[in-house]
């Protein structure tokens, strides 16, 4: 089931009603009242706009807003239930079924949280692993990193962040969302060791290409079957089940040799007698070769797509 860690929602200026005018910011231009407008951090994200300019409602959520039951993240079994935390605020009231039967979705990250305590190796991978380094690049992302093509226009952007989700809970940021929790502990326990695969949708557009939908309809985005992640991950990061982790320049350039020696250590050897001058000692000139064989080949090759798929 896909599932998400932010929904920007689109619905009719019906559905939202009973303003609490104390919580909200009215905007008033010339005299008449434009919109009103809601917004909080934390614990959760929470954007609610009513736009009389606009004819539309936005409801902007994370996926905090599920609170303990936030490792099932954003889904079409507990949709229902985000909103009704909604309620549960006293700042509006929200239709609850028409908002479901009506609203479009206009953005959203789609989010895999994946066991894994290689973290280090995916993003060592997806670093040197690039399909093609003038079209994607990869930028800093706090306990990770984002993977993003180079474009300037909306519609064709597209960016995928990967980083250590148990880490990112610990930060300050999130005290206040571990403080509204009943069962703290348990949630950080749930994230140790996971590998959070984010995936920003930023437009219309680009909501219904990657998840494969006729329409921005909530129903049909919740009950997508595309492995959108998965889309961009092998859009972006080479698929190479024998690719090899280098942690240095030395171990890079010992990697390439043996490959140009098919990864055979005789042949390597062979190479090495027929090139040394006289008086080299063989044992001694293949022991870096020989570490770096025994080394790579002891541990699995890493496989992200495997692992998304």
């Amino acid at each position: 089931m896909i599932q998400f860690d932010r929904l920007k929602l689109i619905c009719s200026l019906d559905v939202v009603e009973n303003i609490n005018e104390h919580e909200f910011q009215t905007i008033v231009k010339d005299g008449d009242i434009t919109s009103y407008k809601y917004h909080q951090d934390t614990p959760f994200y929470l954007l609610i706009r009513k736009d009389f300019l606009q004819n539309e409602c936005v409801i902007e959520f994370t996926g905090k807003i599920l609170l303990d039951r936030y490792p099932e993240l954003i889904n079409l079994n507990n949709i229902r239930y985000c909103i009704e935390q909604i309620n549960t605020l006293g700042i509006c009231i929200i239709d609850t079924d028409r908002l479901l039967q009506t609203a479009n979705v206009a953005k959203c990250d789609v989010t895999r949280d994946i066991s894994s305590t290689e973290i280090k190796s995916i993003i060592s991978h997806a670093k040197q692993n690039l399909t093609n380094y003038d079209k994607w690049e990869v930028e800093k992302y706090p306990n990770g990193i984002c993977i993003r093509n180079k474009v300037t226009t909306d519609r064709y952007k597209k960016r995928i962040c990967i980083y250590d989700k148990g880490k990112e809970l610990k930060q300050q940021p999130n005290t206040h969302f571990l403080q509204s929790l009943h069962q703290s502990q348990t949630l950080l326990d749930f994230y140790k060791d996971k590998v959070r695969f984010e995936l920003n949708i930023g437009t219309m557009i680009q909501v219904r290409k990657l998840l494969e939908v006729a329409d921005n309809s909530l129903n049909n985005v919740l009950s997508s079957s595309a492995n959108p992640i998965l889309t961009i991950i092998d859009e972006a990061i080479r698929h190479n089940t024998n690719s090899r982790q280098h942690t240095t320049f030395k171990d890079y350039v010992n990697g390439l040799i043996l490959t140009d020696c098919h990864n055979d250590l005789a042949e390597l050897e062979a190479k090495v007698r027929a090139l040394s001058p006289k008086g080299t000692v063989i044992k001694r000139k293949m022991k870096p070769y020989r570490d770096y064989f025994l080394r790579h080949n002891e541990i699995p090759a890493l496989n992200i797509h495997n692992l998304l798929a």
